[in-house]
This record gives structure tokens, sequence and C-alpha cells, in this order.
């Protein structure tokens, strides 16, 4: 029996090989942005105002699973953990409560645009908040720059060229140390929130006009995203343990996610995940290859350091 087991872990760990791994993690975090998209959509057209009532229990129940995250010692479950709190904190206690402020409490309009002036341009009050939020985007970034326990390779790159390793001294943890349900979820917000930014901020016609310097911008912006994620996702390809993985994956689907909100811009393609009542088979498809990954993802091996083996208690 123990031989069998033996063997069949064997064949999984075959099978789950560079670059199988990061490829599964990649995609599947794109299927998470459409659904999550499709998700705050459904939930609004359902609920309607109450949206903005039912949006403070969502993002307390997500803090409420990333408590329990974080008093286990399991790496993977962590991660899992706080990236789905992540994202329901984000779409709820950022994005409703933006909503509620922009369009309710403020009664802000959309931006409008057309030749009659009557044609929302896609910016709503919600996001039109959002872009405004830039400089607390930065104030975070100055803080992971100068944090030397940060463990981002973006963020060590800073330092390095910044000449930073030697005043901020070693790092005062080890990987054993980190608590991964924190760290993902706090990652699952700022990238969220970095690549949102970016993304308003190129299409904000009162910084980049709608003449060429619009069409010049929007067009390196295409150019910056792919060259980065394909550069982060040749790395993600390397990857080995899923739990990892699944971490890098999420600024590597984000950042390439922003050249598909381009593109759609562009009417190069509908972007069917927002409008899921009408494309139900399509993002019935998308919802089912999630949900396959994610169970790829579950039931692949894993390192002993990822479910806990090894950790102090």
């Amino acid at each position: 029996m123990t031989a069998a087991v033996a063997k069949n872990n064997s064949g999984k760990s075959k099978l789950w090989k560079p670059p199988i791994v990061g490829v599964v993690t990649f995609f599947l975090m794109l299927f998470a942005i459409g659904l999550g998209h499709s998700f705050m959509v459904l939930v609004e057209h359902w609920l309607g105002q109450d949206v903005y009532i039912a949006s403070i229990f969502i993002g307390a129940a997500a803090i409420v699973m990333l408590w329990y995250a974080i008093k286990s010692n399991n790496e993977n479950f962590q991660t899992w953990i706080g990236f789905f709190a992540g994202l329901l904190v984000w779409m709820t206690w950022v994005e409703f409560f933006f909503m509620f402020y922009g369009r309710m409490n403020w009664g802000m309009a959309p931006r409008m645009d057309g030749a009659d002036g009557l044609r929302v341009s896609g910016t709503y009050p919600e996001y039109m908040i959002m872009g405004a939020t830039v400089g607390l985007l930065m104030m975070m970034m100055c803080f992971y720059t100068f944090d030397k326990d940060t463990r981002c390779n973006m963020f060590l790159w800073f330092q390095k060229k910044l000449g930073l390793q030697k005043g901020l001294g070693p790092s005062t943890k080890i990987s054993r140390d980190r608590n991964y349900a924190i760290i993902t979820f706090m990652e699952t917000i700022y990238v969220t929130w970095f690549c949102y930014a970016w993304n308003l901020l190129c299409f904000d016609p009162g910084l980049v006009g709608k003449g060429d310097l619009f069409f010049a911008v929007n067009m390196a912006t295409v150019f910056v995203a792919f060259v980065w994620s394909g550069y982060c996702f040749s790395r993600l390809i390397k990857f080995k343990r899923t739990s990892t993985a699944l971490r890098y994956a999420i600024p590597v689907g984000n950042i390439f996610w922003i050249s598909i909100e381009i593109a759609t811009k562009w009417k190069l393609f509908t972007e069917i995940w927002v409008r899921p009542w009408d494309y139900k088979i399509e993002m019935s498809v998308v919802l089912g290859a999630f949900l396959l990954l994610f169970i790829l993802l579950i039931l692949a091996p894993k390192k002993p350091s990822e479910i806990g083996k090894g950790r102090p208690g």
C-alpha cells in the first residue's frame, strides 16, 4: 500500500514540473480576475442599493477567513485564503465603498464624452475617486521599498539600485517565520490597486487628452505590460512550489490584464466578464476552467514546508 502511494506521488511529481506549475497558476489568475469582475457586477445587479450594506458583511467575512488562515501553519492554505480574502476585501471595502461615496453620498456624475456629451466614457465616480488615491499608493510603495524584511523581487531590486541594503541591514525574518496569509492578502490588494491606478491614469483625458498623446500612452502601456509580464512569466514557469507560484502569479496576471483592458477599450474584443448575463455559456466555461485549475493545484503534490511540516507551531 505504501509503495503504491509513493509510486502515485512520484507520478504526480513528474507531472508537476516546470513549466506546468507556472502555466497553470498564470491562467488561473487570469480567470480569477475575469470572474472577479463578474462577481462585482452580478452582486450589484442582484442587490441594487442593498449592495452597500452587504459589502460591509462580505468584507467582514473575508477578514474572518484571513484571521483563521493566519492561525494556520499550512503555507498553501494561508496563500489561498489570503488571496481570496484580498479579492473580497478589495471588491467590497474598496470598490463598493468608493461606489457608495461617489454615487450615493456625494452625487458625483460619471465622466461623459461623445459628440453630444451624453455617452459614459467608462470612468464612473468610484474610479474617479480611485484615480485620486495615487499618492497613497506611492506612499505605501515607499514603505515596502524601505522595508528590510520584504522579499518582493521588485522592491529588492529597488533597494539594490538605491544602495539601501547596507543601511537597512539584513532581514530579521526567515521563510519559516513569515505568515503567508497576511502577505498574500496585502499583495493581492496592493497589486490590484497599483494596476487599477495605472490603467485609470492611462485613460484619463485630463492627463493624456484624447489625441496623439492618448494613443502614444496607451501603446506604451501595452508594450510595458507585455514586456514586464512576459519577463515575470519567464520566471514564473521555473517555479516548482505551487504556493510560491500562486503568489508570484498575482502580479504577473494583473500586469498582463492591463493589456487586455486596453484591447477592450480599442474594441478588439468584448468584455464578456462585465456582462455575464449576456454571455452565460462563455462565462460558465471560464468558471469551469477556473475550478478545474483550482482543483488541480489543490491536488498537486506539495513539499513538506508548504503543508506546515517543519514550521513552528
